[in-house]
C-alpha cells in the first residue's frame, strides 16, 4: 500500500468514527431507546440478500429515505449499499422497509424480530421515541 493510499484510508477511518461518535450524541440526546442490535440487522439483511429484495432505509440524522435493490458489502456492524464507499452503520438506522410478504413475515418472526405491517410493506424499526 503506498503513503497515500494509507493516509486515505486513516482520514476515511477517522470521517466514519466521528459519524458513529455524532450518531450516538444525537441519540443520547433524543433519548431514543435501541430496538435492535447489531446481531439483529446482520441476520436481517443476511436474509434480504438471500431473497435478493428491494428494501428502503432512513438512517436517525437523515430525512431522506434511500433505496436499494442489492447489499454491496456486508459486515458485522454495516452495510455498503451503493458505490460511494460510505457504509452505513447499523447504530444509524432508523427504519428499513421491504415488501410484506408471508415468508418475509415468517423468517422474520424466526429471528425474534419485531416489526410492523403497513399495506403492502413491513417495516423494522431501529428505535423508539
Amino acid at each position: 500500500m503506498t503513503k497515500k493510499s494509507e493516509l486515505y484510508q486513516i482520514r476515511k477511518k477517522e470521517i466514519r468514527d466521528s459519524r458513529i461518535k455524532e450518531t450516538r450524541n444525537f441519540i443520547r440526546s433524543k433519548s431514543f431507546s435501541s430496538l435492535m442490535n447489531n446481531h439483529k440487522w446482520f441476520q436481517i439483511f443476511e436474509l434480504i440478500e438471500e431473497q435478493q429484495s428491494e428494501f428502503e432505509l432512513k438512517t436517525v440524522r437523515s430525512f431522506e429515505i434511500r433505496k436499494a435493490d442489492s447489499i454491496l458489502e456486508l459486515e458485522k456492524s454495516s452495510i455498503l449499499i451503493d458505490n460511494s464507499g460510505e457504509f452505513i452503520e447499523f447504530l444509524e438506522l432508523e427504519q428499513i422497509t421491504l415488501k410484506n410478504t408471508s415468508e418475509l413475515k415468517s423468517e422474520l418472526n424466526n429471528l425474534n424480530v419485531d416489526f410492523y405491517e403497513e399495506s403492502d410493506k413491513i417495516k423494522i424499526r431501529g428505535y423508539s421515541k
